[in-house]
């Protein structure tokens, strides 16, 4: 199933909401110098500006994130604290702000050709969507108070349109708010026109999206905006839509692009004590495999690590009983050994999965495994996990910190190093704040 796409909205459209609204374009004649406004609206000077840049696109604003969000995993989640917020807005804001300067200075110059009485500037979100529409707001409102002399009311529109491939949900917004206190008597009839042009554009818009199959469509809903930078991801995940699925019951589907998926690799091998070692040489075909003595058979092994760079590649000796070994018939190779080591684990590692329970405060010692994973955004490519090894009061020892792994997956291998460690249980703790649901 694919998403559904939609046609941007342009300056076109909002030629038809002028109209609508009973202006007019101030000029379509091509010689008159570019520093004059869009549109007329009676006595009123009207500039449009529809901002398309993602900042995440540019390397420089790349850069930016990369100093203000410090890597401490395989993925970031650009996310400010308080103390990050004013850098985080200031990164994001350049194209709002030089828009409105811009649109300031058309006014000003429109405003002084014709005689109007009060100047709107009109910006639109079209594509800065690491924002949400009460940031851009926000952002657009400070921008042309702090920046700007030649805007007496700014207008913020914006679209956002979202979809799990079933359900989708488009929001619009048109917020006005006086950035100059101009006295105009048709002020707030002005306002009311072109809030009642805008809310009829929308309307035939999301009608036509829906019954005409021949627009030009290239507009896909917000998802995981992200860069990658040495290995790194960096991720703005969209926000939430406010209510669950009606037909996903188990949350909404996720993609996951993955080039290559992180698998743990888990290698399970026999070990024996004294009675089952001296059934398993008795009845082995391959004798010499087990060496000469017990010792001999736990100082090859010792002799003979399995040896990997990789944190996700790990070996789990099982111990078998001569009861394990015994419905094998006579005599065994090494592969029916394995199974019987491997049908072991099998059992160790339910009894694990179904005893792990939720982390919480309250649990202060123990010899335990704690597993934490973080599921982010729409794509599980950014999905990171945190797995360390807690012994009563001890420090902390980490095992594996921030690395890309699906939670599935980070289970198993958290399960096969409680074996290794001989630790009493997995604990987990799902952190799905970020996370598409």
């Amino acid at each position: 199933m694919e998403y559904l796409q939609f046609s941007s909205l342009t300056e076109k459209d909002f030629d038809e909401i002028i109209v609508d609204a009973g202006g007019r374009r101030y000029t379509d004649d091509l010689k008159i110098q570019e520093l004059n406004c869009d549109y007329i609206l009676e006595d009123v000077v009207i500039e449009l500006k529809i901002i398309e840049e993602e900042p995440l696109g540019k390397k420089e604003k790349q850069q930016k994130f990369i100093e203000l969000f410090p890597a401490n995993a395989d993925t970031v989640i650009l996310y400010p604290s308080e103390e990050q917020k004013y850098k985080y807005f200031k990164i994001l804001e350049s194209p709002i702000q030089k828009a409105l300067k811009k649109a300031s200075k058309q006014l000003q110059e429109s405003a002084k050709n014709i005689n109007a009485k009060l100047r709107i500037a009109i910006i639109m979100n079209n594509g800065l969507y690491m924002v949400s529409k009460d940031e851009f707001r926000e952002m657009a409102i400070k921008r042309a108070k702090n920046d700007t002399s030649g805007i007496d009311i700014l207008i913020v529109c914006s679209m956002y349109y979202y979809s799990d491939k079933f359900d989708m949900r488009i929001f619009f917004d048109f917020y006005d708010i006086e950035i100059n206190n101009i006295e105009y008597k048709n002020k707030k009839l002005i306002i009311d026109k072109l809030r009642l042009a805008w809310n009829s554009k929308t309307e035939k818009y999301m009608t036509e999206q829906m019954s005409n199959m021949n627009l030009s469509r290239s507009k896909e809903p917000i998802q995981d905006l992200f860069f990658e930078s040495n290995g790194i991801r960096y991720v703005k995940p969209p926000i939430q839509w406010g209510k669950s699925s009606g037909f996903w019951k188990d949350g909404r589907p996720r993609e996951d692009s993955r080039q290559k998926e992180t698998i743990p690799d888990i290698i399970v091998l026999p070990v024996f004590d004294e009675v089952s070692y001296h059934y398993a040489k008795k009845y082995i075909i391959q004798k010499e495999l087990l060496q000469n003595s017990l010792k001999d058979y736990f100082k090859w092994i010792e002799d003979n690590p399995i040896k990997s760079e990789s944190k996700f590649k790990v070996v789990v000796y099982i111990a078998l009983t001569k009861e394990d070994l015994h419905n094998n018939k006579h005599p065994f190779s090494i592969n029916d050994i394995q199974k019987c080591a491997n049908l072991r684990y099998e059992t160790l590692f339910k009894k694990i999965q179904t005893s792990m329970i939720e982390y919480s405060d309250k649990i202060d010692k123990g010899n335990f495994i704690l597993l934490e994973t973080q599921e982010i955004g729409i794509n599980q490519a950014n999905d990171i996990a945190y797995i360390s090894h807690i012994e009563d009061d001890k420090k902390q020892n980490w095992i594996i910190e921030g690395k890309h792994i699906k939670y599935e997956h980070a289970v198993a291998l958290a399960i096969a190093l409680c074996l290794i460690i001989k630790a009493e249980r997995v604990y987990y703790i799902r952190n799905e704040d970020f996370k598409w649901s």
